[in-house]
């Protein structure tokens, strides 16, 4: 499939007709600034899936939205669904894309053996070490030179900034960032990027929380490279200030930002940020348009991504990658969280595959760039 915008007037044979020729690929569009990504599942990397052709044609980079989270991945001792990753992997290297490894370590989809000792108690301090570099060792072993770059620690912080109280932290302590970030130097190549990953890193007590946090693994000799800013946004919230407030921030940590998971939610809902544990039922008044997007509704999505990517235009010295979550509409995530069974819009092609208005308008960020 090719994207199509008209560009000029030129007078050809027979008479005056508009000249059309072929818009820029997202990826070549912004390839003097960052990676463009997306969040693919496995089937994505097969000739026959809807999104396949737009994946090669769009995007530099890949991130693999569940399978190598540590429940699909590993869900039970010994037991690895490789397939899947091999796949993965195997499709970003042929394709020359920037692979991400998504994600080491996070409270959520990690299965409760990893947590427990033989008798159904928590783990010791030593078990759950051992397990967690076990994890990354066999990780390293398999992908490490095909991984550019992983999230180490995702969803550690709480928007007030105090660290999330989970079974990492239970066992671990204050300790869990730091022993996960050592784990990852010491078993994952040097070549590898680390992040730490979180959403709702406008708030600013989270977002000092994680400069703070980056400070002190860093006085322990512990390398954390860049912050993955998750980006699942709203149409009103953040705000272009706040957006751009949390990026300085961050690079006056002197980390470089990856915006990894971004998403703009057209539909009504009550949860801000990305905690996938919270649900709502659904009705009329949060599903409003089964049907199709109102066109008035369609250009604002259009004007926040222009704004967005205006802003990460302007910062790009600090900017490495901006990854959506999900190729087409059909495929995101916001379908169903976090209201199941929604008709949602957040992306830049339709469920047809189809660019939306706001690709252009994104691509016209650097139109007139030289």
């Amino acid at each position: 499939m090719k994207t199509y915008l008209c560009l000029a007037v030129s007078l050809l044979a027979g008479g005056s007709a508009f000249a059309i020729e072929p818009a820029p690929a997202l990826k070549d569009a912004f390839a003097k600034d960052f990676r463009i990504g997306a969040a693919i599942s496995a089937g994505m990397t097969k000739p026959g899936h809807p999104a396949y052709a737009l994946l090669l044609q769009q995007f530099n980079s890949i991130t693999p939205a569940n399978l190598l989270k540590w429940g699909p991945y590993n869900p039970k001792p010994g037991v690895f669904n490789e397939e899947a990753a091999e796949t993965y992997f195997a499709f970003g290297q042929a394709h020359g894309m920037y692979t991400v490894g998504h994600t080491l370590f996070w409270h959520q989809q990690t299965p409760p053996w990893v947590f427990q000792n033989e008798n159904g108690g928590d783990a010791s301090r030593a078990q759950l070490l051992q397990r967690m570099r076990e994890r990354v060792n066999h990780l390293a072993k398999l992908y490490g030179t095909r991984t550019a770059a992983w999230d180490v620690v995702n969803e550690a912080f709480l928007d007030d900034g105090t660290l999330r109280v989970s079974p990492f932290t239970r066992i671990l302590g204050d300790d869990f960032l730091p022993e996960a970030f050592r784990i990852a130097q010491e078993e994952l190549p040097s070549s590898v990027t680390f992040l730490y990953n979180d959403y709702n890193l406008e708030a600013p007590a989270k977002v000092q929380a994680v400069v703070r946090e980056i400070g002190k693994l860093r006085s322990l000799g512990l390398r954390v490279d860049a912050v993955g800013n998750q980006a699942h946004w709203r149409l009103e919230s953040p705000t272009i200030a706040e957006i751009e407030a949390s990026l300085l921030a961050l690079k006056a940590a002197n980390v470089k930002v990856h915006y990894t998971e971004l998403d703009i939610e057209v539909l009504p809902r009550a949860v801000s940020g990305a905690e996938i544990t919270a649900r709502a039922a659904l009705t009329a008044d949060n599903n409003p348009y089964p049907n199709g997007l109102p066109p008035a509704v369609q250009e604002k999505l259009a004007q926040r991504y222009a704004a967005i990517f205006a802003l990460f235009h302007k910062h790009a010295d600090v900017i490495e990658r901006v990854t959506f979550w999900g190729v087409t509409d059909a495929d995101s995530w916001l379908n169903n969280w976090p209201v199941r069974g929604r008709t949602n819009y957040p992306l830049l092609f339709d469920r047809a595959g189809q660019p939306k208005p706001g690709l252009e308008a994104v691509l016209g960020v650097v139109a007139k760039q030289p």
